[in-house]
């Protein structure tokens, strides 16, 4: 504890350290502001979305052969083929690069699905075969369970039961196994029931060179239904009908594909053919509010990684550092005190400038178009932007400890700070130049992944920011590795090296 207090006391009576340490929170606040005023979006003009029951951006575009049902009803349904037909038009952007690899929410799919009504965003919830992701029951645009991962030919069943919607897969159509029971939130009493088709567009990425630009193809698929049952039984025929997104001049000169054409269903002999095309599930654009707030980190980073250095180094370059050992005779006990007094005041200054910055940034952001319905606001309660805030600081923090490390290793300012700044700025200039997803690897082996903490929302491959490429977990785990290493190394050679 005495070790700790003194170093405590070398940290607060150095004024410029204190005053870097200051300087590196405004920093933070003052760059994130400027650079959310520095952007505009007009995505909310000219969107490719629709709004869910929840109000957040959704597609919603699929062939359905529906008719009527009030209360209670069971439908069962035999996909006995499911065939993708390929592209259907070209909505611009790249046809090479990075295809971005199908999910349970942008597969080719076959069903049932229980909605209201047939505008696109209304509440529903659907059983479904997929291409690539085995057996789904999906709600709402937000829920998804999977079943078995079988792509043979299904027997699929959605049973209603007042508010209750379960859905059933089979083999044989004897056999029945239970996927899962959902509510969804607004699928009235008397609703539209039967069987559905998707395909969501095939996105391509091409990124480098400090750009990332993507293309839509939309693709169709055709699926074959027999043994259609509903029960109890409805009167009324089976009614086909492209349920579609809103396509406006803007859209279709910007490239967007209009609606399909031909017939959605046909029925031969009891067997239904449906022929669908489109997405359904969530639509948010990839670009993250919480993480366009909290830009001003890399600047307020290197000043951290400044006063890291120079907590390091000051001391041996004084000659102090002699005093110090005396006083201390276990030096890893001195490097701890140094790491341990370094990393409180590095976290808690970190942690009040990220918050700072997000309450200062988002509003700002939220005027320059990166509000609802595209863009939902961001809450300081919400888990995810709880996650972002946290793990930035314990980022920054790292990092710091790092140039700490460095510093005691080299006993150079000037090194150890030129150092640790090109192991977090050279992975990072070199994976926004390098092509496709090979800048992944970048992250999960440099300093740079650590950027990854300042995002809420989920890797993807469509953004220019390499960081973007792989997820807060991982980020994190790397830089902690690195501190503990750097640490390590430090200490191992405290132990042999004269002060």
């Amino acid at each position: 504890m005495s070790a700790v207090l003194a170093e405590w006391t070398k940290l607060r009576s150095v004024p410029r350290w204190i005053a870097t340490l200051v300087g590196a929170a405004v920093l933070t606040v003052g760059l994130s502001a400027l650079g959310a005023a520095g952007g505009t979006t007009d995505i909310n003009d000219h969107p490719n979305f629709v709004t869910g029951p929840d109000g957040d951006p959704v597609a919603d575009g699929f062939g359905f052969a529906h008719r009527t049902v009030t209360g209670d009803v069971s439908v069962t349904v035999h996909v006995t083929s499911l065939t993708p037909t390929g592209a259907r038009a070209d909505r611009g952007g790249p046809d090479r690069g990075t295809v971005v690899p199908r999910t349970p929410w942008t597969d080719v799919a076959a069903g049932i699905t229980l909605k209201d009504g047939t505008e696109p965003g209304s509440s529903y919830v659907s059983v479904l075969l997929t291409g690539s992701n085995g057996v789904r029951m999906q709600s709402d645009f937000t829920q998804d369970v999977a079943g078995t991962p079988s792509a043979d030919d299904r027997w699929l069943r959605l049973t209603r039961t007042g508010d209750e919607v379960t859905g059933f897969e089979s083999a044989d159509g004897v056999e029945w196994q239970q996927i899962a029971t959902m509510t969804p939130a607004a699928v009235p009493d008397t609703a539209e029931v039967g069987p559905a088709v998707l395909s969501a567009p095939a996105v391509y990425v091409a990124r480098g060179m400090g750009g990332a630009s993507m293309g839509e193809h939309p693709e169709s698929a055709v699926a074959t239904f027999q043994d259609v049952t509903v029960t109890p039984a409805s009167d009324g025929t089976w009614r086909g009908t492209a349920v579609t997104m809103p396509i406006t001049d803007d859209l279709i000169a910007m490239g967007a594909a209009e609606a399909p054409s031909g017939p959605v269903l046909t029925e031969r002999s009891g067997t239904y053919t449906v022929t669908g095309s489109g997405k359904v599930g969530p639509q948010a654009p990839d670009d993250d509010v919480v993480e366009a707030a909290l830009l001003g980190v890399v600047a307020g980073l290197m000043a951290l990684i400044c006063v890291g250095a120079l907590f390091g180094t000051s001391e041996y370059r004084r000659g102090m550092i002699r005093t110090t050992f005396t006083a201390v005779p276990r030096r890893g006990q001195v490097l701890a005190a140094k790491a341990t007094v370094l990393g409180a005041a590095t976290f808690v200054l970190s942690l009040v400038a990220v918050v700072a910055s997000f309450v200062v940034a988002v509003p700002i952001l939220q005027d320059s178009g990166m509000a609802p319905p595209a863009f939902p606001t961001p809450s300081l309660t919400d888990a995810a932007v709880v996650r972002a805030l946290v793990l930035t600081a314990l980022f920054m923090t790292s990092v710091t400890l790092v140039a700490l490390a460095v510093g005691m290793l080299v006993r150079r300012s000037a090194v150890a700070i030129t150092f640790t700044i090109v192991l977090v700025v050279l992975p990072l200039v070199a994976g926004t130049v390098l092509p496709g997803t090979s800048p992944r690897w970048l992250m999960y082996t440099t300093l740079a992944g650590g950027l990854a903490t300042l995002r809420a929302k989920p890797p993807t491959a469509t953004l220019a920011e390499p960081w973007a490429l792989i997820g807060p977990g991982a980020g994190i785990t790397v830089v902690l590795c690195y501190a503990a290493a750097a640490l390590g190394l430090a200490w191992w050679q405290l132990r042999r090296r004269d002060a």
